[in-house]
């Protein structure tokens, strides 16, 4: 077929290449239907897509223009092209197979891969793409195409901003024989240089106060008190959050001993695999299954959330230990002259999140920069945290964005390193490709490349 004009493009966030052909012969463009596979050999290049649209336009009595758009054949694994997924893992699965097994076929994986516990991940109306892009992000990665129509999965950064100007770059571009010509926007930098990365990381922040109603407690069931007699208090606290203070309008408050006791009470899980108790307990001592049976219960740090082995819409009765701090509040026989009067008590608490080994922290340099803490369910190893917070740092260095054009420039990826000499801009300098466009008209060959080039603060 003759091809009068050609674009193909990927940028930075994008997970396919993109393009569009304009046509010279109208039996050619007949010929072509929409989805059809198409190679298209750039300068030795190849590119495996296929057709995603085609449009004929008419100006008077002119030539008709056809156009055919173009994209990778990974658009099949997207909205609208795929169907929804609903999905659940109910064993541990490791992060590229639960990917792999999405669609079918195999990625070219350069990302840190790692083991999700059972149950951590579930599908509901997604497609396979988004499981696919959930995944590389929550690790600090990205997702794109290959020019062969492979999906690939790397890190945002594959090389550290500081080890840019270490090792080989990927390709050398002069200004003699590339022709080199060069766009600096200008861009508002937010430097980060220390993230906190957390897991799966349920708060401790709990704290409430009642009078104890038990018909075995301390107040033997009794609701309301008569001036001169005691209540006794009970007040439920999360496991990292600690009491400051108990202080009450009128009256005298003494500690009691600890209580000790057990409560029943139904729990649902709506769809998923986790839930929440009204209070935080000590452990679990039986559950019954009022319906589908989600398998084990385990009992989360914060003493509240639970997570059961498997994801549906069920109901479990659980029933568990409980520990509570007790306070005797003695009210006097009268006040300002009343015989019935209320009382107010004040509980004061201080409460934190449970670090443990579910939190990192990820620092280059003096730290002077924290960013927003990152956390996510995902992440439940070492070298995931690692991996995303060296992405956000990576991120966070002072970059500048540069748009270089120069002749056609086969087998360029984003991720890439490229080493420039010189563009005018005053030395030589590395960068990295964020995104490559092609363009051909007639015997013309044009690449233009977006890039990072990392600019240190002075």
């Amino acid at each position: 077929m003759t091809i009068l004009s050609l674009t193909l493009s990927i940028a930075e966030g994008d997970y396919a290449w993109t393009g569009n052909m304009e046509l010279g012969n109208p039996a050619a463009f007949q010929r072509i239907s929409v989805g059809d596979a198409i190679t298209l050999a750039l300068e030795g290049e190849s590119f495996n897509l296929i057709v995603d649209n085609k449009s004929l336009t008419r100006d008077g009595v002119s030539r008709p223009q056809l156009s055919v758009a173009l994209i990778s054949p990974t658009t099949r694994f997207a909205f609208p092209r795929a169907a929804p997924l609903e999905r659940s893992w109910d064993t541990p699965v490791m992060a590229r197979e639960a990917a792999e097994e999405a669609i079918g076929e195999s990625i070219q994986w350069e990302l840190v891969d790692w083991l999700i516990p059972a149950g951590r991940l579930s599908l509901y109306g997604a497609s396979p793409l988004d499981l696919i892009r959930t995944l590389a992000e929550a690790a600090g990665g990205v997702i794109n195409t290959l020019p062969n129509g492979k999906l690939r999965v790397r890190h945002r950064f594959p090389a550290a901003v500081p080890d840019w100007e270490k090792g080989s770059a990927d390709h050398i571009l002069t200004d003699s024989s590339d022709n080199l010509s060069c766009h600096e926007p200008h861009r508002f930098q937010s430097r980060v240089n220390r993230v906190t990365v957390r897991g799966y990381l349920p708060s401790g922040g709990y704290l409430s106060a009642e009078v104890d109603k038990r018909i075995d407690g301390l107040s033997s069931g009794r609701h309301g008190f008569h001036s001169g007699s005691a209540a006794q208090l009970l007040v439920h606290h999360g496991p990292e959050t600690s009491i400051q203070s108990v202080s009450a309008s009128a009256g005298e408050l003494r500690p009691n001993a600890d209580q000790f006791y057990t409560i029943t009470q139904d729990i649902t899980f709506d769809g998923g695999h986790s839930a929440q108790l009204s209070q935080p307990v000590t452990a679990i001592q039986s559950v019954i299954w009022l319906g589908s049976d989600l398998g084990g219960l385990s009992l989360q740090p914060d003493g509240r959330t639970v997570i059961a082995e498997y994801s549906a819409l069920s109901i479990a009765r659980i029933t568990c230990s409980v520990q509570a701090k007790s306070w005797q509040l003695t009210s006097p026989s009268t006040l300002a002259g009343l015989k019935r009067f209320p009382i107010t008590v004040k509980v004061t608490a201080e409460s934190g999140d449970i670090a443990q080994d579910g939190e990192i922290i990820c620092q280059r340099g003096d730290g002077a920069f924290p960013g927003e803490s990152i956390s996510n369910p995902l992440l439940t190893t070492l070298e995931a945290k690692l991996s995303r917070g060296r992405a956000e740092i990576d991120a966070g260095e002072s970059l500048q964005e540069i748009v270089l054009t120069c002749l056609y420039r086969s087998n360029i990826l984003p991720g890439e390193l490229v080493e420039i000499h010189d563009a005018l801009l005053g030395k030589s300098f590395r960068a990295q490709v964020m995104g490559v466009s092609h363009s051909a008209l007639g015997v013309k060959r044009i690449t233009t490349i977006d890039l990072l080039r990392h600019v240190p603060s002075t």
